[in-house]
C-alpha cells in the first residue's frame, strides 16, 4: 500500500510539472516590437504615430494595446510568449 501512495504521488507531481506555466522566451520588449513590426509592415501604419498603451501577459500570452490618436484608430494583438507569433489582432476606429 505504501509503494502505491508513493507511486501516485510521483505521477501527480510529474503531472503538476508538466502543466505548469513555462517562462515566456520572449520579453515584452520582444514583443512590442513585433506588433509595431505588423503594425507597420503588414498595415501600413506609421510607426511615428503609434502609441502602446499597454502590455500584459495573460495565460501564456502578451497582450499589447495599441491607438494612433491622429487617426482614431487603436487595437490589441495577441503575441504568443513562447514562440512570437500573432495569435490575434483587434482594431476599431472611432
Amino acid at each position: 500500500m505504501q509503494r502505491k501512495v508513493s507511486v501516485l504521488f510521483v505521477l501527480l507531481l510529474l503531472i503538476l510539472v508538466a502543466c505548469g506555466n513555462s517562462e515566456p522566451e520572449i520579453t515584452q520588449e520582444e514583443a512590442e516590437s513585433i506588433v509595431l513590426q505588423h503594425l507597420t509592415e503588414d498595415l501600413n501604419k506609421d510607426k511615428n504615430e503609434i502609441k502602446i498603451k499597454s502590455v500584459s501577459n495573460d495565460s501564456g500570452n502578451y497582450i499589447v494595446e495599441w491607438e494612433i490618436e491622429e487617426g482614431c484608430e487603436f487595437g490589441s494583438v495577441q503575441v504568443d510568449d513562447q514562440s512570437g507569433d500573432i495569435l490575434e489582432a483587434e482594431e476599431s476606429n472611432c
